[in-house]
């Protein structure tokens, strides 16, 4: 409508792989908590400056062709700042046939269920699945769904991809939280909203990745599309390491090397490439690991506020089949050792300008990097974003569950998952890892053939 308030999208928001990509986020709390309350609050959030931009409707431009977030003047009943639903079950949660299948922490470590099977919890059935479901109908940009049990809640969040990436996630968190508990003086301010804080001066550093393209690119794809008819079947399942698990693998990976240090998520990356690689017959795996900025730039991490956006861009550890056969430290050393070199100021403006230099909106802005004929292994790593501790929704708890057999405080996510709405057959070797519970144990999604979840599990027990 014309008085609506416009903000853009920019290149890393509107581009062609997150057009693809409606999010569901599904958050489980060990409490009864007041619906009502959390559906308010977090409408109020969305009124507060330019986090009205969350409450807004995609439009399409037509010249040029882009994306925009429309918001209405003033949120009302017949224009919400987000689309609300509430499904009240009189039961305990373990009494319901589904959702006491849900991953629950075990006392050693585990496979469990796949966060696909969990769509019902995630939201409504009507919800837009597709990028094109929310340029009709003034359909707001975010939904929530909440399904309540007598001793327990869980949250439903869906919305496209264009609008935020996992940083954005914990800052709305955070920010609901704060309104939650009548400190809305204390909401960080959203910036970034009407200009895009990626925009810096050239520089002259040149960045020359190990990069795929031209008949390298076509041979990739070959291979890609052959893998895809060669190997249909792909499980998606919960992996959950208890703390001391993930401090045995550290252990191990550190006494491989001699004094040099490797992170927990480079330790992880190492176990899961090389679960993989003794799955097949020898062959390079690239694993690509998302950068946020916002840890890496110091104008983003000086910055007064946070950034609801996307501001990740793509980094590549290249594995050759000889290391993957090898031990833990070696490979963990190696996947640290590629990351570092690509996170350095200089190198990731770089790859900043050389997106640009051939960015249109919607576009495809993917760079691949690596052997042709390697198995690429996407991975997701959320721990920095401390999700589990960004929700603080005591304020809502109406019955406390669990009683003393719990350890998170009350309000606090006991557990939770990301999907896409529409699940794609390309989407395989991905491996998310969630981050850490209030118990520091770590929890993952993976999307892996069964060969693959084989050795998974033979790596499971030795642990």
């Amino acid at each position: 409508m014309a008085s609506d308030d416009v903000y853009p999208l920019f290149m890393l928001d509107d581009n062609k792989i997150l057009h693809g990509i409606v999010v569901t986020w599904t958050l489980r709390f060990n409490d009864l908590l007041d619906a009502d309350r959390l559906h308010t609050s977090l409408c109020r959030l969305l009124s507060i400056g330019d986090w009205r931009k969350v409450g807004g409707r995609l439009v399409r431009k037509v010249s040029p062709t882009s994306l925009e977030i429309h918001v209405p003047p003033q949120f009302t009943p017949a224009r919400p700042a987000l689309t609300y639903s509430h499904t009240a079950n009189p039961s305990d949660i373990d009494d319901h046939p589904l959702a006491k299948t849900l991953p629950k922490a075990t006392p050693t470590p585990s496979i469990q269920r796949g966060s696909n099977e969990f769509r019902d919890f995630e939201c409504r059935k009507d919800a837009p699945a597709t990028l094109e479901d929310y340029l009709i109908n003034d359909t707001p940009i975010l939904s929530l769904h909440i399904t309540s049990f007598n001793d327990a809640t869980i949250i439903g969040l869906t919305w496209p991809h264009v609008l935020m990436d996992v940083m954005g996630q914990q800052a709305l968190l955070r920010g609901w939280s704060l309104v939650l508990a009548g400190k809305e003086s204390e909401v960080p301010a959203l910036l970034g909203a009407r200009e895009d804080a990626l925009l810096f001066p050239d520089n002259q550093e040149v960045y020359h990745p190990q990069r795929l393209q031209g008949f390298g690119m076509f041979k990739f794809g070959l291979r890609f599309v052959a893998d895809l008819l060669w190997n249909r079947v792909v499980e998606t399942r919960t992996i959950f390491l208890p703390k001391a698990a993930v401090a045995k693998l550290q252990l191990q990976a550190q006494e491989d090397l001699s004094g040099e240090f490797v992170s927990e998520g480079d330790v992880l990356t190492a176990w899961a490439t090389r679960a993989v690689a003794s799955s097949m017959p020898p062959r390079p795996i690239t694993a690509l690991h998302p950068l946020n900025l916002r840890f890496r730039l110091p104008s983003l991490i000086e910055a007064p506020g946070v950034f609801v956006q996307n501001m990740a861009v793509s980094a590549f550890s290249l594995f050759t089949p000889e290391l993957l056969r090898g031990p833990l430290g070696p490979i963990a050393l190696e996947n640290r050792r590629q990351l570092m070199e690509q996170a350095t100021e200089p190198q990731l403006l770089a790859l900043l300008r050389e997106m640009r230099q051939s960015y249109t909106p919607g576009s495809d802005t993917t760079v691949l990097c690596g052997e042709s004929h390697a198995l690429l292994m996407p991975f997701t790593n959320w721990t920095r974003a401390n999700v589990y501790q960004a929700a603080d929704f005591s304020s809502a708890v109406v019955r406390a569950g669990e009683g003393d057999s719990r350890n998170n405080p009350p309000g606090t996510i006991v557990y939770q998952h990301a999907n896409s709405m529409r699940s794609s057959p390309t989407m395989r070797n991905v491996v998310v890892i969630h981050g850490k519970d209030h118990g520091d144990n770590y929890w993952l999604t993976a999307l892996l053939l069964p060969a693959a979840w084989a050795k998974i599990e033979e790596e499971i027990k030795k642990l």
